[in-house]
């Protein structure tokens, strides 16, 4: 999985991508925001990887631009996005930054994609990708939380539910590789 997609041959850049986002797939990370460039050699990958993603029914795709040059691709499990933007906690973290007050799953996927549209990332999108909510918190400067480490994010205050997580995710992806040392990217979409 090193390098950049676009230096990869087809079929191990398509590996690349499914252990990339074998958390979303297992439903371990609600969702995971990837860049891709923009150039005329890569679109035909790029087409690849979002039909291979219509094979399997636990994840959505939104495809859509900032005004830089690549395409950005936001990829969720709608079960696992539901249930991590429906935590109290985190419905009133996001109320507190402009969501409707009014709970509508589909309006918050959309406003989060409109702010990354109109061309910056904004803090939030943490809670989206299912980092815990005080490492978001800690991100954006809340006083009372330091900077404990970072390890696949910035972790603040207490490590162990980031610690749980981030294992999760890397169990994932684990699982995923096992499974594409005797089976194609294709087939695992279809199978998961």
């Amino acid at each position: 999985m090193q390098g950049c997609f676009c230096e990869s041959k087809t079929e191990d850049m398509l590996e690349w991508f499914v252990q990339l986002i074998a958390p979303v797939l297992l439903g371990a990370k609600p969702a995971e925001i990837l860049s891709f460039p923009w150039d005329p050699k890569q679109s035909a990958r790029l087409e690849r990887i979002k039909n291979l993603l219509t094979m399997n029914k636990n994840i959505t795709l939104k495809e859509f631009t900032n005004g830089q040059k690549c395409t950005k691709l936001f990829v969720y499990n709608p079960k696992a996005l539901q249930e991590t933007l429906s935590d109290k906690r985190n419905l009133m973290f996001l109320k507190k930054l402009g969501y409707p007050t009014d709970y509508h799953f589909e309006e918050y996927v959309e406003l989060l994609l409109e702010k990354i549209q109109n061309g910056s990332i904004p803090d939030e999108i943490g809670v989206f990708l299912g980092y815990p909510l005080k490492d978001v918190m800690g991100f954006i400067g809340h006083r009372s939380l330091k900077l404990t480490k970072v390890k696949g994010w910035r972790v603040y205050g207490d490590p162990k539910l980031p610690d749980r997580k981030y294992e999760d995710f890397m169990q994932a992806r684990a699982y995923i590789k096992e499974m594409l040392s005797s089976h194609s990217p294709s087939r695992i979409l279809m199978a998961i």
